[in-house]
């Protein structure tokens, strides 16, 4: 009896808690003298994560959305793309969300982001959220202050001109392969061909393991058992890396999970055994003197000599040296977790705005046509050639700018002001400086009423014969 008077005392329990962290974080923002929404779940929520986009999806195919309140909007993930400014013009150009887990401070003031971006010592990156990454080990997300200018110098150094040239192959290598395929058998899947494609270029350039592309109309069902590969193991984590960051690698190869589950588990494992491998061949290559394959993880055994090194001197210089073990394996699972995902989520996007206007590809086309001059795909140098695409360039910068698949997030460590003069914003605890605004940007190409946006730059260096100009509602602002 007892235990069940404790089972049914649980959810007034968490109720409780919730309605007190909402009331005490709302006298916190308070104190901002702005607008406030209040949400009774916090978006990072894990559970909420997990099962919220399940729940908004069964809500839209019964067609319910119009009848919940306007605030369940904020709830969605990536709530910023569809509201846009909508919100900013209503409420101003800076007002809070108030959560059970904090104050989240929007901002849509140019001057006010350019003061935060600039005064990073006031407004640290916050690490708390970035914490559930550390699958393998530290990270520099989760990596702040000095420690985070160490991971910086490390990650930053593979990722040069040098290596341009080598990206600018394999990424011409597996596009010609891409577009073989999408000839011959047609297009499957474009998001998951792009996600291919780029996943395939970050292997072989950052990792030193090249694959042949694969189309999604290839690809053969998933096997339990059996060895898997570099590639399909890292896609397997990528694929499901919600359940990787909640459950763990070590609790997903439990023999009481599904097999599904248990096939995760057995991914991440196999992931991490490639990267004690790798790291063992660049070690020995490093002890006898050679140069290693040029790779990110040259980089980082580098790196993670240079911490070894310094653990007999003192303390100081060990927590600014180089990365440990486990901090490299945990880089290179963010690497390929961020910088994939980011890489071909914006591959895929670029590829459905080019599929609704064909004018924009046949602007593309011409320049590319101008610009390799009838040599073929082998004979376009990087340095030639690359320079001179300004079109895709533009198209590439335009689809980051308004298309941007992260928020830029900033804790508040002090009191400081900021040029919007809204109050103090000291117990904020992020600032989310992402929604264009008209007083700000623009607004005429967010609306669809010009009909192009014209970039003279490759006009005025001589690259085109003729000023260049795009259809704005492919591109969404001017370039």
């Amino acid at each position: 009896m007892l235990l069940l008077l404790l089972l049914l005392s649980l959810p007034l329990i968490c109720l409780l808690t919730t309605l007190h962290s909402l009331h005490t974080n709302h006298n916190l923002a308070a104190s901002l003298h702005l607008p406030l929404i209040h949400l009774p779940i916090d978006g990072h929520n894990l559970l909420f994560q997990i099962l919220g986009p399940l729940l908004f999806s069964i809500v839209d195919r019964l067609g319910l959305k119009p009848y919940l309140p306007h605030w369940t909007l904020y709830l969605r993930r990536g709530w910023n793309f569809p509201d846009k400014i909508t919100t900013s013009q209503r409420l101003g150009k800076a007002w809070a969300l108030v959560t059970p887990g904090g104050v989240y401070l929007q901002l849509a003031d140019a001057d006010a982001i350019a003061d935060v971006v600039a005064r990073r010592g006031d407004f640290p990156r916050p690490t708390k959220p970035y914490r559930i990454l550390e699958v393998f080990g530290p990270c520099i997300s989760t990596a702040d202050g000095d420690n985070w200018a160490r991971h910086r110098k490390v990650l930053a150094a593979p990722f040069n001109e040098h290596i341009m040239g080598y990206v600018w192959t394999e990424a011409l290598a597996q596009g010609t392969s891409m577009a073989h395929s999408w000839n011959i058998k047609g297009v499957k899947s474009y998001a998951k061909d792009t996600r291919s494609l780029s996943l395939n270029v970050l292997a072989a350039t950052g990792f030193g393991k090249p694959y042949a592309f694969r189309a999604a109309s290839d690809e053969e069902p998933e096997m339990d058992d059996g060895e898997l590969s570099y590639r399909d193991a890292l896609r397997i984590i990528l694929d499901n890396v919600i359940m990787l960051l909640v459950l763990r690698p070590r609790y997903l190869t439990s023999r009481f999970l599904p097999r599904s589950l248990q096939h995760i588990g057995r991914a991440a494992a196999a992931f991490k055994a490639y990267m004690v491998q790798m790291l063992h061949e660049e070690t020995a290559s490093s002890r006898r003197g050679e140069s290693g394959s040029g790779s990110l993880m040259t980089s980082l055994v580098r790196a993670g000599d240079s911490y070894a090194q310094a653990q007999g001197g003192s303390g100081s210089k060990r927590r600014t040296t180089g990365l440990s073990v486990d901090e490299i394996f945990g880089n290179i699972f963010v690497i390929n977790f961020a910088g994939h995902d980011t890489t071909a989520n914006t591959l895929a996007f670029s590829m459905l705005l080019l599929a609704a206007y064909p004018e924009v590809q046949e602007w593309l086309a011409e320049e590319v046509m101008q610009v390799v001059d009838g040599r073929t795909v082998e004979e376009w140098e990087y340095r030639a050639v690359f320079p001179r695409l300004v079109r895709c360039r533009a198209l590439m910068v335009s689809c980051l700018r308004h298309r941007k698949h992260s928020r830029i997030t900033h804790a508040v460590r002090s009191a400081p002001l900021l040029p919007i003069h809204h109050g103090d914003p000291k117990r904020a605890t992020s600032l989310l400086p992402n929604h264009p605004h008209p007083r700000s940007h623009n607004p005429g190409p967010a609306r669809g009423r010009d009909k192009c946006a014209c970039a003279s730059r490759a006009f005025r260096l001589g690259i085109l014969s003729r000023p260049i100009c795009v259809p704005t509602l492919a591109m969404g602002s001017s370039y």
